[in-house]
């Protein structure tokens, strides 16, 4: 069973800044790592907190489609990911 759509996809966010000059500019933030949590829990898969993580509006189109949102593969959590069965 695929439980990838009853998940909701959270992003831990990290600052981002660039030095320009002698300043140090606020580009934004990058997603650091992103985080499953089943709808409606207290915490992540992996035990996070999910107050202070960015929800992500990313829903699986189908059951075969992966937890996370494709741009951010790279940067699933290894736990969360582990949790899900979708390390592949």
């Amino acid at each position: 069973m695929n439980t990838a759509n009853s998940v909701t996809v959270l992003l831990e966010l990290e600052p981002s800044t660039e030095v320009i000059g002698s300043q140090e500019i606020d580009i934004g933030a990058r997603v650091r790592w992103v985080h499953a949590a089943h709808q409606g829990a207290a915490r992540t898969l992996c035990g996070l907190d999910p107050r202070g993580l960015e929800p992500e509006r990313y829903r699986p189109s189908s059951p075969d489609q992966p937890w996370c949102p494709p741009a951010h593969h790279t940067r699933r959590c290894p736990a969360c990911d582990t949790l899900l069965g979708e390390t592949g």
